[in-house]
């Protein structure tokens, strides 16, 4: 009785210490400095034609007045929001070239330039080979950010990316944001420009009529 249990005993400690080594590692890969504002953590996993994309984005938001500045870069507004990716979730097999935030608020990005914008975070990260705003109307502004990660810099498997930022006066809500394999968010659809002209329909009209006379002559 004593052995079984000193062996059940063993098994929790074991389990136990397994417990805090997973916890404390994923602990020490959070590279972003701490933010009192707001700051988390986000799972993504998705499967693409090349295999599983899985990971995660840790996220931060430093209020320049409110005692917690993290200026990483120049930009117009009070608050920065920060970005990171890491591939190297459960059975990522690909890489990841695309990283997008959606919902920005109607006005909330005032300069076009500088709002946008990586920093090297300092621990072998990836920069975006592009970044910009999405499309946008001139009095709203835009409604997403885009970061690309192509050719020979995209975020291979364990690989994570520079630090992402943003700059608004605008205080945060929560947003949806999306990762891809393909940088081209594009598929076809039915367009009415596409159309057949009345011309071109009369002439596949007659062809297929003939067609069927020809099939017809051989039976």
């Amino acid at each position: 009785m004593k052995s079984k249990m000193k062996k059940i005993r063993f098994f929790c400690l074991l389990v136990a210490a397994t417990i805090f080594v997973q916890t404390a590692g994923a602990t020490t890969m959070t590279i972003l400095p701490e933010s009192s504002h707001y700051q988390g953590r986000s799972y993504f996993r998705t499967l693409t034609a090349d295999g599983i994309l899985s990971g995660r984005v840790e996220y931060a938001v430093y209020d320049s007045l409110g005692g917690n500045e993290f200026a990483l870069t120049g930009g117009s507004g009070q608050y920065t929001y920060v970005y990171q990716i890491f591939n190297d979730g459960d059975n990522t097999a690909t890489a990841l070239e695309y990283f997008s935030i959606m919902g920005i608020g109607e006005g909330a990005i005032f300069d076009q330039v500088t709002d946008i914008g990586t920093v090297d975070d300092g621990s072998g990260g990836i920069d975006a080979t592009a970044m910009y705003f999405g499309v946008h109307d001139v009095d709203t502004g835009p409604d997403n950010a885009v970061w690309e990660f192509e050719a020979d810099n995209n975020l291979a498997i364990d690989a994570h990316s520079f630090f992402l930022i943003i700059s608004s006066n605008y205080d945060y809500t929560t947003g949806s944001y999306s990762v891809l394999k393909s940088t081209s968010p594009y598929v076809p659809l039915p367009n009415e420009m596409h159309t057949p002209e009345p011309g071109t329909i009369a002439l596949l009209g007659i062809g297929g009529m003939m067609t069927l006379l020809r099939r017809r002559r051989h039976v």
